[in-house]
């Protein structure tokens, strides 16, 4: 708990529907939360946090299994997507959930973190420029804006740029 009286835990069931509003209300529009549903039919989550102020949901963290081609060895995931309520961003609730669900993915040895995002924001967790390690998003040239960690001791150096493909889930986010 922070000094908000934010609770961060895992998510239920119980809670999808208020997570669907959450991401269209933070996004200003459905297709995050569209991906996300699709993303929870699929299975296709593997850690997922909530932040709750008084009971009420006010910001999300999302992390799912990426590929890589050439293949890496190993737990690969993609940050995405992180939303807080507008009522509540710029208190620290979004940084909360990303330290807290970095902490998750190292504790269960994800050898590879990606997150396409604001490269400034992402920066302050320890991501990277992808392109410093050879890597480039499937999606297009995303610039600095594709980020990853990856474990202090992991040697990724390769001749050929490495491709990362998130789940076919996010194709449809424009």
């Amino acid at each position: 708990m922070s000094g908000l009286g934010q609770v961060i835990r895992k998510i239920t069931t119980d809670d999808y529907d208020a997570v669907a509003a959450l991401l269209a209300s933070a996004f200003g529009r459905q297709d995050e939360a569209d991906l996300v549903r699709r993303l929870w039919a699929e299975h296709a989550t593997k850690f997922e946090r909530v932040s709750e102020i008084s009971g009420v949901i006010v910001g999300y963290c999302a992390f799912s299994p990426v590929t890589s081609k050439p293949d890496l060895d190993g737990l690969l995931l993609g940050l995405g997507p992180l939303a807080v309520a507008p009522e509540h961003q710029n208190q620290g609730i979004g940084s909360e959930l990303v330290h807290t669900g970095l902490k998750i993915c190292r504790d269960n040895n994800a050898r590879l973190i990606a997150v396409l995002g604001d490269p400034k924001y992402y920066a302050r967790f320890g991501f990277e420029p992808a392109s410093k390690r050879k890597m480039t998003w499937a999606g297009f040239d995303a610039g600095d804006a594709f980020r990853v960690i990856t474990r202090d001791d992991d040697d990724l150096d390769v001749e050929d740029i490495r491709v990362i493909h998130y789940h076919p889930a996010f194709d449809s986010v424009s």
